[in-house]
């Protein structure tokens, strides 16, 4: 008996026949893509000097109000956006991992166990950076809290914001090679579904294309990471 996440691990008998199922709303894949170019872009533009430097700051906040959005979104986006959909339990990616490491992976219609968990890594920690980048004072650039910290504190800031950026650099590297693992194993294309929002699976899978999203939810959580930011900044 298959669930409604994956084929049975015990299984070797899956199909080879395969069917489409819409799995990433909209918001969902905006949200994913803009926030790919937002990281680099502040990536790339950490090193910038003078009125350059701006550019490094104005999307770090742009990036703090994408991860609240993705936040919010975790509880109003439809069902594979959900957190309670791909959060699962260490028993869970534990059995995932194994069977991955045995050249058994199991088929998820959202995130995998594994990758639920590097998500909410990957959303904290660039939480964490975007925020205390905020607090940062130095080489000419005061953040829009740096006014909160003493001078020393705030210039020290500087260094711990750069140590949390090279963490998240980490997990980013950890993320790209989980993708082409998974990929590599199951056949799965995780970037062009996170792109046109369609996976395909094996037909065993028991999966169900994901309805519309009401706007009021979209027009919720947009409002919600803007004001958050606007109220920080």
């Amino acid at each position: 008996m298959l669930d409604q996440q994956a084929a049975d691990p015990a299984s070797n008998e899956i199909s080879s026949e395969k069917k489409t199922v819409r799995v990433w709303d909209l918001p969902t894949r905006v949200f994913h893509w803009t926030l790919l170019v937002l990281f680099l872009v502040t990536w790339i533009s950490h090193e910038a000097d003078g009125a350059l430097f701006n550019v490094h700051a104005i999307s770090g906040i742009c990036v703090l109000a994408m991860v609240v959005f993705r936040l919010v979104w975790g509880f109003l986006g439809s069902r594979h956006a959900r957190f309670s959909d791909f959060v699962r339990g260490w028993a869970d990616v534990r059995q995932y991992v194994k069977n991955l490491l045995m050249f058994r992976p199991t088929y998820h219609v959202g995130h995998n166990p594994a990758g639920g968990w590097m998500i909410i890594a990957l959303l904290l920690v660039l939480a964490f950076t975007a925020f205390n980048g905020l607090f940062v004072s130095d080489d000419g650039f005061v953040g829009p809290l740096a006014g909160m910290l003493s001078p020393g504190l705030s210039h020290a800031m500087g260094d711990f914001h750069e140590g949390t950026a090279g963490f998240l650099g980490f997990l980013v590297v950890v993320h790209v090679v989980g993708i082409l693992v998974h990929g590599f194993m199951t056949g799965e294309n995780l970037p062009r579904a996170m792109w046109n929002g369609n996976k395909t699976l094996p037909v065993d899978v028991d999966a169900a294309s994901i309805g519309k999203v009401a706007w009021w939810r979209l027009v919720v959580a947009l409002a919600v990471a803007i004001a958050a930011v606007w109220n920080l900044i």
